[in-house]
């Protein structure tokens, strides 16, 4: 059968809403779909944080790929924003979305799909609940109600994974995948809660917290690398190393997580706590990743550096830690940013030094992440009218061309502020240190750097602009 009658065969039976068992495919494992309103002409398929293929779309926006040799587990797929999936050998997995609304549209049939539905369906849950957490104040509750306010969440994650199981088959392995995602959830958000709860004396609070509190402690695996794709599990794991390195100095400062103290502390326990390579490397690579990327501590930078390259065990996670941190070199305080070439609104080319003639303070976006976007963009044009002196650019990275016009008019950013950047993410990323989206620049009007690791999000940005105005 050819790979066109293949897709069509597959894409039909999927809009008929076939069972997951008339859709096992006797040789081979496939995974398909459609991208409403793609934003490039591929999608990008990853396992282990490692890249597979870049599978390209046809002229009606589906695609078609045979798997080699399959390994069942989690895999992630990518356009323009990522989400797992989990495969088995012989799967016919047949997806779609809309990129406008990447989560909330992604679906699936086909054989494996319920699987795929399931974890979509926690993924947004957790998205939900979140909202939940903050509008309800939730992290501010007393111990006991917080404990209970959060055992009601993962009740009502447990009888959907319950009612998921009496329906469908689910081997041992994805049984596992599935509590994993519902349980360290339910970690994740306890490791946080002292570190969220806003006391007056975070150390008192820490202290009066009884010890049956971290009972989950006794549940969780530390060192399993099977786990690592899930977001749930790397959301515990950070926010366990966040409290534990607090605990180490809190009796002499206060918690700052962007601190050369706490991260020094945070090396340290990973190191003598992750027995598994690829658990500390991840957990490790993160650590200096986010120091390097928002402190303008040179000395204490390279401390942090020459500590993480004693330990780390991934090769590859070494390479891009040495590129962070060359990178940073280009854009130290004093020195003017490095000259980007920019596309505006219509299609001219220019660059940082034509553009900055005023201090300025400039963010980076993407949609793939829209609510980041929407909410910078406010932002910055509420900061520009609170201060004046400032300009701002917002400078959209990872986007199509077109992609980027149609997202600047559908949400009525200010256009005569927005750029595109012409080269490669790559390019900017070697050149700015980027490897966040949160990244802010603050220069004066000659485009000297005066802060390369600010946030516009952090409670201290309109303090550092303050302060920028009177260097």
């Amino acid at each position: 059968m050819s790979v066109k009658l293949l897709l069509a065969t597959f894409l039909s039976l999927s809009l008929l809403g076939c069972s997951e068992q008339t859709h096992k495919a006797k040789s081979g494992t496939y995974l398909g779909g459609e991208i409403v309103n793609p934003t490039s002409n591929f999608v990008l398929l990853r396992k282990n944080d490692r890249l597979i293929d870049s599978i390209k779309l046809d002229q009606n926006n589906r695609f078609l790929y045979k798997i080699e040799n399959p390994q069942e587990g989690l895999y992630q797929i990518f356009h323009n924003e990522g989400q797992i999936i989990f495969i088995e050998p012989n799967d016919s997995l047949m997806l779609r979305v809309n990129t406008y609304e990447f989560d909330e549209t992604l679906t699936f049939s086909g054989f494996g799909a319920p699987r795929n539905n399931l974890l979509v369906e926690l993924f947004l849950l957790n998205e939900h609940e979140n909202e939940l957490m903050l509008q309800d104040e939730i992290y501010q509750q007393d111990p006991e109600t917080f404990s209970k306010s959060i055992a009601l969440l993962k009740a009502e994650r447990e009888k959907i994974l319950q009612d998921f199981l009496k329906k469908n088959e689910a081997d041992a392995y994805f049984e596992k995948i599935a509590e994993t995602v519902v349980n360290y959830d339910f970690y994740a958000r306890k490791e946080v809660y002292p570190m969220s709860h806003f006391g007056v004396d975070r150390v008192a609070f820490l202290e009066s917290l009884p010890q049956s509190f971290f009972d989950y402690r006794k549940e969780a695996d530390f060192n399993d690398a099977s786990l690592l794709e899930l977001y749930s599990y790397q959301r515990f794991l950070i926010n366990y190393f966040n409290q534990a390195a607090f605990k180490d100095y809190y009796k002499q400062e206060a918690y700052d997580p962007l601190s050369f103290t706490h991260n020094l502390h945070k090396l340290r326990l990973i190191d003598s706590q992750i027995e598994n390579d690829s658990v500390e490397s991840f957990l490790l690579t993160r650590t200096i990743r986010d120091y390097l990327a928002n402190s303008n501590d040179k000395k204490g930078g390279q401390t942090l550096y020459d500590m993480y390259m004693e330990r780390i065990a991934s090769k590859d996670d070494k390479v891009i830690i040495q590129e962070l941190y060359e990178s940073n070199k280009n854009i130290e305080t004093g020195k003017r940013i490095p000259n980007e070439k920019l596309v505006n609104i219509d299609n001219d080319t220019l660059s940082f030094e034509r553009i900055i003639n005023k201090p300025t303070f400039i963010f980076f976006w993407s949609s793939s992440r829209k609510s980041h976007a929407i909410r910078a963009q406010k932002l910055a044009s509420s900061l520009q009218q609170k201060y004046p002196e400032y300009s701002y650019l917002a400078i959209n990275v990872n986007d199509s061309y077109d992609n980027w016009q149609n997202t600047v008019s559908r949400y009525n950013f200010d256009s005569a502020k927005q750029y595109y950047f012409k080269d490669s993410f790559d390019e900017l990323a070697e050149d700015l240190a980027l490897n966040s989206l949160l990244k802010t620049f603050i220069v004066d009007r000659n485009g000297i750097i005066i802060n390369a690791h600010a946030n516009i999000f952090s409670s201290n940005f309109e303090q550092e602009l303050l302060e920028a105005l009177n260097q």
